[in-house]
């Protein structure tokens, strides 16, 4: 798994347990659309951490509560 797709699921699982949509991710963080469609779409490899702080922020975490899950070990920088 790379990072992009790690970053993916951890977002979907989020989104699911606060009953919270792409849509509103979206508005609420003023991420590029098409930068958050990717990304789910599995069609990003990289994903730059101020994309990944404002989701988090999105959450109301820190990035180190974001990235302590399971799918950001053993992630595959390199793919």
């Amino acid at each position: 798994m790379n990072l992009a797709q790690a970053v993916a699921l951890r977002t979907s699982e989020l989104l699911k347990q606060n009953n919270k949509s792409q849509y509103k991710l979206i508005k609420e963080t003023l991420l590029n659309k098409t930068t958050i469609y990717n990304l789910f779409k599995g069609k990003k490899q990289d994903v730059k951490l101020s994309t990944v702080y404002l989701i988090a922020e999105f959450f109301g975490m820190t990035l180190a509560e974001f990235f302590d899950c399971d799918y950001f070990k053993g992630i595959d920088i390199y793919n």
